[in-house]
């Protein structure tokens, strides 16, 4: 239900925002004629299918933002309008091209463009409120929490940004008898043998069960209850706290499952176009540029480290296989550093050469990975590989952390396009890289891997500071 109110709000706010941008360029247009512009009449229609098809394409966009859609910031507002915006400008450049318009005004669509921006943000920051408003005013629902006064705090987001979709929170009941009032969240309604006269005397119409803080006999008590008074029953599965991670509900025939989030690379298909871009990117650096870079690497090595141009060492990859990594040795060859390979490397490192501080900072050392890529063993994107020492560490600190090896491990990866390189110095950003990992994992697409290796291209001219 509340599901269906979101996905129909987006889709008001999509339909006005096309016929808000329809009719901006008919102004625009209109304004240009007046001074002696003309738009050739027989390309209008064609210019403002653009703006349509664009405009159902941002709605597809919206829904990556429902759950902040009604209260968003101002930089998110702005990201959005900005994406937005794209779409909108990179459909009508489509047109011009096609048609091979030479006649088309750029001063007309750069007016158009500027002002779609501003009247997009504009819709975006004042518009979703205005349209909860008008479309749930005459249809809330009260609504009664059935749980814990601790479990209300999982659900306190949840509270907060639905009242806009007509959502009203009346109160709360649970198994135990009302704590005092300064430590109710929310007012207590009695226990759930008073159930029956709280929702007939407040009126409630949706009952919201908070499943795993009450007892499966009061669970079932409260939806039994519930159904009979004609609410509409949501329980509240909050299994994620167990799993540290977000959790989906898979319906397999008459089977029901709790999950991880779905998994894209365990398609085949996925799995197959992964594996060629792979090799459409290793192949050309393994045969082109390794070589003459490797004999530049050789000569810095001579002059500065003497020792093996390479160094390979031991690493977890997918299903937890040990594999070795290869890379341009960064170290110098002694037998102190041979005994703190587990020693994460810091700024100033000792044990760095000069050449092999540059080729760390701008992560030239990794690209003989790439024949790690050939082989089988890495992917150009996914979750980096750590040390097998600090594999059993980080473990230890995170229980979801082997959660990344359900893929190949990765040259570059989401959280280093970000800018989360170098040293883990504490258990947050331990924690931060690997939710980009299981991010990554569970919404994988061949977009995302361009978007990370542009990020990673970036970085290799435009070292962040976490860089070592």
């Amino acid at each position: 239900m509340l599901k269906n109110r979101q996905e129909g709000i987006l889709n008001l706010h999509g339909l006005w925002q096309a016929a808000c941008l329809l009719i901006l360029f008919l102004v625009v247009r209109e304004i240009f004629h007046q001074v002696g512009y003309r738009l050739r009449v027989e390309y209008l229609n064609l210019y403002m299918a653009g703006i349509v098809i664009g405009s159902f394409a941002n709605v597809r966009l919206l829904k990556t933002y429902a759950e902040h859609f009604v209260n968003m910031g101002w930089f998110r507002t702005f990201y959005l309008t900005f994406q937005q915006l794209i779409r909108i400008m990179l459909l009508q450049l489509a047109v011009v091209f096609a048609l091979k318009d030479t006649d088309i005004s750029r001063l007309f669509l750069s007016s158009f463009f500027a002002s779609a921006f501003v009247l997009l943000f504009a819709m975006n920051k004042i518009l979703p409120k205005h349209l909860c408003r008008l479309s749930f005013k005459t249809q809330v629902i009260p609504t009664l929490i059935i749980g814990s006064t601790k479990s209300l705090k999982s659900l306190e987001n949840w509270i907060t940004n639905k009242t806009d979709y007509g959502i009203e929170i009346i109160g709360y009941a649970g198994e135990e008898t009302c704590p005092p009032a300064s430590e109710q969240p929310i007012p207590c309604m009695g226990t759930i043998d008073d159930l029956s006269r709280s929702i007939e005397q407040n009126q409630i119409a949706q009952v919201v069960i908070v499943d795993k803080s009450l007892s499966p006999e009061s669970s079932k008590k409260a939806m039994s209850i519930a159904q009979k008074a004609g609410c509409r029953v949501r329980i509240y599965n909050n299994w994620q706290d167990d799993f540290q991670q977000r959790i989906v509900v898979e319906h397999e025939g008459d089977y029901t499952f709790l999950t991880y989030e779905n998994e894209p690379l365990e398609n085949p298909i996925n799995r197959m176009v992964k594996r060629s871009f792979d090799v459409a990117v290793s192949l050309p650096i393994v045969a082109f540029i390794l070589p003459p870079l490797t004999l530049l690497v050789w000569a810095f090595q001579r002059k500065q480290s003497p020792g093996p141009i390479f160094y390979a060492q031991p690493r977890t990859g997918m299903t937890k296989r040990t594999f070795h990594i290869i890379k341009y040795r960064t170290m110098h060859v002694s037998e102190a550093n041979q005994k703190n390979v587990a020693k994460q490397a810091t700024k100033g490192d000792s044990r760095i050469y000069a050449f092999g501080s540059f080729l760390r900072k701008t992560s030239l050392d990794e690209l003989p990975q790439f024949i790690n890529v050939l082989l089988g063993e890495m992917s150009v994107s996914g979750p980096r590989p750590h040390l097998i020492d600090h594999d059993r560490e980080f473990s230890e600190k995170l229980q979801v952390y082997y959660t990344r090896h359900f893929v190949k491990p990765g040259i570059t990866g989401l959280a280093q396009s970000l800018g989360l390189r170098g040293e883990i110095e504490n258990p947050d950003l331990l924690k931060a890289r690997i939710d980009y990992d299981i991010k990554y994992i569970n919404t994988w697409s061949f977009m995302l891997d361009l978007k990370i290796m542009l990020r990673t291209a970036k970085a290799v001219f435009f070292p962040p500071e976490s860089a070592r």
